[in-house]
């Protein structure tokens, strides 16, 4: 069964276009694919609306696209490497939510010949209705439902498929006080989440330990690093016995301790593993790195997946004094709709390449003024905390308990007492605009 994923911009100005008459209406849409643990996602990268010439009949009850709209956007999908799909309406309050014998007909008709000019390509039918979408995808010359259909952006919803069943786990009613705040519906979606957290250090651990007590389906936890005694000041669960052992594993065993939530412990270097089979199943990745080279991938795996990304920094700037000059926590999501780290300067491709060369050149340009060695910088649990904080309320504004309009990026100053938000651009540019949607097409890597 596939799951179909759509940019919630997209999916927003689809919905709009489709039902702004009373008559059925249609486009096609361009879609990329892939595959994670053997379970197929299609991802809708473009719409493809008709112009005068696209029908050759269209009615309250029918619609016929024309040869040379068609022949367009199978050209176009070709170009593009991309799978087209076809859409249309049922746009009366009485209309089926799923297609009709002549819609059944007309797609195994459609799929017997465009697949004779797109052999390798996936192709595709939805039909959306006031009451939910119903769609098939056409694969290895068979016709196959769509089970779950999500968008993803600054606002994550998803939901299934007609003809499939939606239900979820009763909530426990522990979550009284929480279901209060989030309302049974996101609570339900917590519990069906699966969440990727990339770093378990001061403020990864924080993270997942809130993560789970707020009943998170599954929690995977990567990080290479095991426990040494410095971090034991600020990571939740670990004691003096855990001091050599992998920070994953002994924060999964603290989680275990008082959750049902599933833990997956990986002890992996996202730089030099290759993770990313392990982490696109997720609904949202956490960064919780100290490095940039490791937050340039995940940036990448969100953008290529259309998988919320929510990056959290923390860092304390002393002077030649030993004073404080700055302490400073920031939070940025990175979603479809949103700027990614290289558009508003998080990453940079300098100190990206600067990470990676020897201790000694590192030692060589940092006498020099040109590196700033970041390992033991100075941290604090108050401050690692407040950081994992500051990504949990990130990861709420997904849900939506904000409304749509909540800013991408919250920065706080401790020492100067004052918070920014903002929503950096997305830049026209940036690499981010060539990625968007490429799923397998590009290796994830540095």
């Amino acid at each position: 069964m596939w799951t179909v994923v759509f940019p919630k911009k997209l999916y927003d100005d689809l919905n709009k276009f489709l039902f702004s008459t009373k008559y059925e209406n249609g486009c096609f849409l361009l879609a990329n694919s892939y595959k994670v643990a053997d379970k197929p996602v299609i991802l809708i990268t473009e719409i493809i609306k008709p112009d005068n010439d696209s029908w050759d009949h269209s009615g309250e009850h029918s619609l016929e696209p024309s040869s040379s709209f068609i022949n367009k956007c199978v050209v176009i999908a070709d170009s593009k490497d991309l799978s087209p799909i076809f859409v249309h309406t049922h746009p009366h309050s009485l209309h089926p939510a799923g297609f009709s014998l002549i819609d059944e007909k007309s797609n195994k008709r459609m799929f017997a010949n465009l697949s004779q000019i797109l052999p390798e390509k996936h192709l595709g039918s939805f039909v959306f209705s006031r009451h939910g979408m119903c769609g098939v995808i056409f694969n290895e010359g068979k016709i196959q439902d769509v089970s779950k259909i999500k968008t993803s952006g600054k606002i994550l919803d998803s939901y299934a498929g007609v003809g499939f069943s939606g239900k979820t786990d009763v909530v426990d009613v522990k979550f009284d006080r929480q279901v209060r705040v989030l309302g049974e519906a996101n609570q339900k979606k917590i519990q069906e989440m699966t969440i990727t957290l990339v770093g378990s250090g001061g403020t990864g651990s924080p993270l997942a330990v809130q993560l789970a007590r707020m009943g998170i389906k599954k929690l995977r936890i990567i990080d290479k690093d095991v426990i040494d005694i410095t971090n034991l000041p600020r990571i939740y669960g670990a004691k003096d016995t855990d001091i050599g052992k992998s920070k994953a594993n002994v924060l999964k065993k603290h989680i275990e301790c008082f959750s049902k939530t599933k833990v997956e412990a990986i002890q992996a270097d996202i730089v030099k593993d290759d993770v990313v089979l392990q982490i696109i199943d997720s609904d949202v990745i956490f960064s919780c790195t100290d490095n940039l080279t490791s937050r340039s991938i995940l940036n990448d795996i969100s953008i290529q997946y259309f998988i919320p990304l929510i990056d959290i920094g923390c860092r304390i700037h002393k002077n030649k004094s030993g004073a404080i000059d700055q302490a400073v926590m920031k939070v940025q999501v990175v979603t479809t709709d949103t700027a990614c780290l290289w558009c508003n300067g998080t990453l940079d491709g300098k100190l990206i390449m600067q990470e990676s060369l020897s201790d000694g050149e590192k030692k060589n340009l940092a006498k020099e003024g040109y590196y700033e060695n970041i390992d033991k910088q100075p941290s604090i649990i108050s401050m690692t905390t407040m950081a994992a904080s500051m990504g949990v309320n990130k990861f709420l504004n997904l849900l939506g308990i904000s409304g749509t309009e909540y800013e991408s990026q919250t920065q706080i100053e401790l020492k100067d007492e004052f918070m920014i938000s903002s929503s950096p651009q997305i830049k026209d540019n940036c690499i981010c605009q060539k990625r968007r949607g490429l799923a397998d097409r590009r290796k994830v890597a540095v």
